[in-house]
């Protein structure tokens, strides 16, 4: 399954809610619990600072004077039991409850002692007080205690307090983070519906009137995809376009030699017919093999590995080899300068053959009969160079950027050819990394084409 932006963004914010829900509610039960706690141990102190001003002298002895009044004063909670006793500083029990524990040792210079004790099945809240009597210079205790009932119910009711409203305001921020998010996500959906609402070949670039800030780089990102894709789009119209146009030249003429062969009456016009289905029957070949290796170089369908260790030198050695028949042809002089090094790039054999094969073929076509084609290569400590020099017709200033365009050709080109030579020479540079140069040849005659291939050493 795909993963929800809005669930995610209210899975993650709903535990934070939920985390500082927690958090302040427990934070706020413990501090209610105290401030509680405190109040009832002060009343405590209160009760105990009452028991301890009823303290009397009476002949000699130290009495408590608590009439069953003042007693009923201290008990008035019918929640809690009340509890009490008064003791000597040797512990001899002066008055009071027998139920309670023997008192703490005095170690708060004067303070009330706070313990809570389990008696009877009841925990029991105590303060413990010392105090001197009036007239005598004897110590004595006091002790206060009371069950601690209204404390339970009181740090319940504190709990309902604090939980059911904190939870519900939990509630609450969920909600209001669902139908947040459910409206920050908006221009989302409006992205969706304008890419969903447009036909197959509409490539024009996304509106980012309806983007915000976060998406804005989303949709400039699909944008400069859809400019790359529309002018792939162009660029492959206009190559059926030509090819279309450059395939149906040739199978014109194959259709016209092969009717007039069937009218021919002499072996002589029927060679002559067939020597020229045979020429037409090459270039047909030659432009479909062409073809075929721009679309094997295709950067949208390209899944050539191009990691293989090359050495140009036996690859130009090789193209330069399968050419000397046609430079023989045309009286041309062709010659192949080895690096002393070793030229290694790594890359795609095959498509390196065809780049080197095609600039090669290209200069024998554009040389005239009695010139010279010079293939060399240069090695550096970063670059490999592949020079391909002529000595034919050159090539215009103007027209060395489009040289490189599928079926353009200069402009009075003598020889013939389909114009995918260099198209395919590009493209197998650029998947190589590689840097085409144009320049004049030697003397200003002629072209000189350097390919500088980044070096595998």
């Amino acid at each position: 399954m795909r993963r929800s932006i809005r669930k995610g963004l209210v899975l993650w914010l709903s535990i934070l809610l939920g985390t500082v829900w927690l958090i302040s509610s427990v934070g706020g039960y413990c501090l209610a619990l105290k401030f509680a706690g405190e109040a009832f141990d002060r009343e405590l102190v209160n009760s105990a600072d009452s028991v301890a001003a009823r303290v009397r002298i009476k002949g000699g002895r130290v009495v408590v004077d608590l009439p069953p009044a003042a007693q009923a004063i201290l008990r008035h909670d019918n929640t809690d039991r009340f509890y009490y006793q008064v003791l000597s500083s040797k512990g001899e029990r002066l008055s009071g409850d027998e139920c309670l524990p023997r008192p703490l040792p005095s170690l708060s210079n004067g303070r009330p002692i706070f313990n809570t004790v389990r008696v009877g099945g009841d925990d029991l809240r105590i303060v413990q007080l010392s105090t001197v009597a009036e007239g005598l210079n004897e110590e004595v205790i006091i002790q206060v205690a009371e069950t601690m009932l209204s404390r339970r119910q009181l740090s319940q009711s504190i709990l309902v307090t604090i939980i059911l409203p904190q939870l519900l305001m939990a509630i609450l921020g969920a909600s209001a983070v669902w139908f947040g998010i459910s409206a920050g996500l908006q221009p989302l959906k409006q992205l969706q519906a304008a890419i969903s609402a447009r036909t197959p070949g509409d490539l024009s670039s996304i509106s980012d009137a309806i983007s915000p800030e976060e998406t804005y780089p989303l949709v400039k990102a699909i944008n400069g995809l859809l400019e790359i894709l529309r002018e792939d789009a162009q660029t492959k119209q206009r190559f059926i376009a030509n090819a279309s146009h450059q395939l149906r030249t040739p199978l014109a003429g194959l259709k016209t030699y092969s009717s007039l062969g069937v009218k021919t009456r002499t072996l002589d016009e029927m060679r002559n017919m067939m020597e020229q289905i045979d020429k037409g029957l090459d270039r047909t070949s030659h432009l479909i093999s062409q073809l075929l290796v721009l679309a094997r170089n295709d950067s949208a369908t390209r899944t050539i590995a191009t990691d293989e260790m090359i050495d140009l030198n036996f690859v130009a050695s090789d193209v330069v080899e399968q050419h000397i028949n046609q430079a023989i042809r045309k009286n041309i002089d062709i010659g192949f300068g080895p690096s002393e090094k070793s030229a290694l790039i790594t890359g795609d054999r095959i498509g390196i053959h065809e780049l080197v094969g095609n600039l090669v073929d290209n200069a024998i076509k554009y040389t005239p009969s009695g010139g010279k084609v010079i293939v060399g290569l240069d090695v550096s400590k970063e670059n490999v160079t592949l020079d391909v020099r002529d000595t034919g017709c050159g090539i215009p200033v103007k027209d060395r950027d489009r040289i490189f365009e599928r079926f353009y050709r200069v402009e009075g080109a003598s020889a013939d050819g389909s114009g995918l030579g260099l198209a395919i020479v590009r493209d197998v540079a650029n998947h190589h990394g590689a840097r085409i140069l144009v320049e004049a040849g030697d003397n200003g005659t002629g072209s000189r084409f350097k390919v500088v291939f980044p070096s595998a050493v």
